[in-house]
This record gives structure tokens, C-alpha cells and sequence, in this order.
């Protein structure tokens, strides 16, 4: 099981359907392939408050 590296639940959990924590951007499961994504997922996960990308590992939001 990983660390906990943040305050996401994804990093507790047995089985994770996403690669990247979109609050830390740690590794949360590396059997999903990587991908790239669309500047139009990036956008609505912004919206979504997300820090890192959940697919590619993005950093979306930088600090000021």
C-alpha cells in the first residue's frame, strides 16, 4: 500500500482507478498506462480544484 503523502483518500485505498493523486501528484497506480491529455481536461480539472493532473501528472495550478 503507498504512503500517505496528502490528505486524499486515494492513497488508503486497495484499488485506485487513477495513476496520479490530483492533490499531491504522487504515484498512485502505475499499471494504468500514461497518456496525454487535452488542454480541454486540464481546463475542467482546474474547475474541479485539482492541483495535478489525475492521467498525465500535470501540474495544473502553479503557486503564486
Amino acid at each position: 500500500m503507498p504512503a500517505r503523502h496528502c490528505a486524499n483518500d486515494n492513497h488508503r485505498r486497495h484499488v485506485v482507478t487513477v495513476r496520479f493523486c490530483p492533490s499531491c501528484g504522487g504515484m498512485l497506480n502505475d499499471t494504468i498506462a500514461a497518456r496525454s491529455c487535452p488542454e480541454t481536461n486540464h481546463a475542467q480539472m482546474r474547475r474541479d480544484r485539482s492541483t495535478y493532473c489525475m492521467h498525465c501528472g500535470e501540474q495544473l495550478v502553479r503557486p503564486r
